[in-house]
């Protein structure tokens, strides 16, 4: 059985085959990997064959017009994990650095043997340019922040390099996970399931939230593992094809309010192990002490 599942959630973007190839030939062991891809496509878009036959690699084809956007793509992802001890997050624009799987494995052990029960290595990775590819990579692993409110809700993040890194000897202390990027157990597929009425924006706010009261520490990764392409050249977003998402948005604004004040329960609830008030203090302790140190 693989050890690694990788979930892909791919939205009208010319990047994924290179993504794939990036993610298969800089693993130190291609086969401990099994990737899902929800593969919201259009007519002319492909995946090389030789990449399909050779790999683990399932793919679940929808016309992109009958995408409901990034999250109801996740929620089906989970759906499709197999047991793996270790599951991954990542987008169709990304690129990564030779031996990723075994770094990730040994950062994520290396916090376990630290009575880390829950860890998540998370974050938002550091650029790189399409059109200029491989010119233009920054080489410093990054932290986030928070950066701006919509409607009284934290929706946005930012990030800059990690002060010092070359200093560290294990993963930062993180207080917002990236969606882009997300390492850890296999069962966070079941405990953590991503809601697919939320739509897009504050939606890592939410996982941050919902991980951390389900008992999962936050942590960045002290070294570079990959690069992301912030950039939009190279692919379409769901709101350019889909006139409602501005409906979808306001709907998905409300249940993340709803789930804040605690009336969403359930399955798309927030955890049992702490409170929402505890993530509040946790983030402005680190915020604080992280100001101490830069």
């Amino acid at each position: 059985m693989a050890e690694i599942y990788v979930q892909i959630p791919a939205y009208r973007d010319s990047e994924l085959p290179k993504t794939l190839q990036s993610l298969l030939r800089m693993a130190t062991n291609a086969s401990r990997i099994r990737i899902g891809i929800v593969w919201q496509r259009g007519p002319t878009e492909w995946l090389p064959r030789s990449l399909i036959t050779q790999y683990a690699i399932d793919i679940t084809e929808v016309p992109y017009q009958e995408s409901k956007g990034c999250n109801w793509a996740r929620n089906l992802l989970q759906q499709g994990w197999q047991g793996e001890p270790y599951t991954l997050l990542i987008d169709s624009h990304q690129r990564f650095v030779r031996g990723w799987d075994q770094l990730l494995i040994d950062m994520y052990e290396g916090l376990r043997q630290q009575h880390v029960e829950k860890p998540i290595l998370s974050g938002y990775l550091p650029p790189y340019d399409p059109v200029n590819e491989p010119h233009g990579r920054l080489h410093k692993p990054m932290q986030i922040y928070p950066l701006d409110h919509e409607n009284g809700l934290l929706t946005k993040l930012v990030s800059y390099p990690i002060p010092f890194w070359k200093q560290l000897d294990g993963p930062r202390p993180a207080h917002f996970v990236s969606l882009h990027f997300l390492f850890t157990a296999g069962q966070f597929n079941r405990d953590i399931t991503f809601d697919p009425g939320i739509y897009f924006f504050g939606d890592e706010v939410v996982t941050s939230l919902r991980a951390f009261t389900a008992g999962y520490d936050l942590f960045h990764p002290h070294r570079v593992v990959g690069w992301h392409a912030y950039d939009r050249r190279t692919r379409t977003p769901h709101w350019a094809d889909h006139a409602t998402w501005t409906e979808q948005e306001k709907i998905s604004s409300e249940r993340i309010r709803s789930l804040y004040e605690g009336q969403l329960t359930g399955r798309y609830g927030l955890g049992t192990v702490r409170s929402r008030q505890a993530y509040e203090t946790y983030i402005f302790r680190t915020l604080i002490s992280h100001e101490a140190i830069d």
